[in-house]
């Protein structure tokens, strides 16, 4: 005959259900909160190898300035916030420098919402596409390098630098045709408080980048979570194209005086998660040891970060000097 069961073995089989059910949620609870920790630590690493990468692609290209040879050229240090890029002249040869750095104390009044105690650098080159100058738009202000390959041309100026196409005569290497030209690169990499700045918008600490297109500066995010940003220049001495002295600014005497000695450079960054952690052990207080900048401490504050450092050799600056 069937019984049933009774109240206590009810109550024992839903409490042992209890039991089992809160196990499964607990479990399924951590293992959530490990996928977020993964990927909150993906994105940090993610964000720091795409900016290490960044630097290294772009100081590999600073300094070139196109096939015509820069030996014994002339080098100032323009306003990297001007407008009407100046610089380029023909007669003497006479280029921007390749990289320009700012030091925290330096104002740079066209980086919005800089973040304090950060470093930015400016980056100087030429593009890698050649243009017909033919196909140059009218009235779009952009500025553009041609150089004279032709033996019978008139090398004064050697070059030109214009944003106007009708400037642009010098020949070809046959001498049959206006040669190309190349766009000028200007840019500033900094760290501002913010990704989308202004009312309604956040405080995560961004990598930015400002670009001279035509005579507007147009400010573009790269990477979230970049709280950092700290340089080393690494300056030759002795004319050999390699680093005799690492400085974290500009020299008082000598080459480490001047911006165009600069052959090699440290790029130190420390990223930040984009969200808080619940546990302590995770986001703590941290010192991070920055090279020849020296210890950076972090706050308690909930956020995870890590520390990257990355040494970039500038091939054009560097290698012009080993051949001569």
């Amino acid at each position: 005959a069937q019984r049933g069961m009774t109240l206590i073995e009810l109550m024992v089989g839903l409490t042992l259900g209890l039991i089992v059910v809160s196990s499964l949620l607990l479990v399924l609870a951590h293992a959530s909160t490990r996928g977020q920790d993964l990927q909150r630590a993906s994105i940090q690493i993610e964000n720091g190898r795409y900016v290490a990468e960044l630097f290294r692609e772009d100081l590999r290209m600073a300094g070139f300035y196109g096939e015509t040879s820069v030996a014994g050229a002339l080098y100032t240090q323009p306003d990297p916030c001007a407008l009407v890029p100046v610089g380029w002249n023909g007669a003497p040869l006479t280029f921007p420098a390749p990289v320009q750095g700012y030091g925290a104390a330096d104002v740079l009044p066209c980086l919005a919402n800089r973040r304090a105690n950060t470093d930015a650098l400016v980056i100087r080159h030429v593009g890698v596409d050649v243009v017909d100058p033919a196909t140059i738009a009218g009235g779009n202000n952009q500025f553009y390098v041609q150089y004279s390959y032709c033996v019978s041309d008139v090398f004064s100026p050697r070059l030109v630098f214009s944003a106007n196409r009708s400037d642009f005569t010098l020949k070809n290497r046959a001498c049959s045709a206006v040669n190309n030209v190349r766009s000028y690169v200007s840019r500033i990499y900094y760290v501002a408080d913010c990704n989308r700045c202004g009312a309604g918008g956040d405080t995560t600490p961004t990598l930015k980048r400002v670009d001279l297109v035509g005579n507007t500066l147009v400010t573009t995010p790269l990477a979230e979570g970049i709280e950092m940003l700290r340089f080393e220049y690494g300056f030759d001495v002795d004319g050999d194209g390699s680093p005799d002295s690492y400085l974290t600014a500009l020299g008082a005497l000598g080459p480490t005086s001047a911006w165009s000695n600069v052959v090699a450079l440290k790029a130190h960054f420390i990223t930040r998660s984009l969200d808080k952690v619940i546990a302590d052990n995770i986001a703590s207080a941290q010192d991070f040891q920055l090279g020849g900048i020296g210890a950076v401490s972090t706050p308690n504050d909930g956020y995870t970060r890590k520390a990257y450092s990355s040494a970039v050799r500038l091939v054009n600056p560097s290698a012009v000097r080993e051949a001569q």
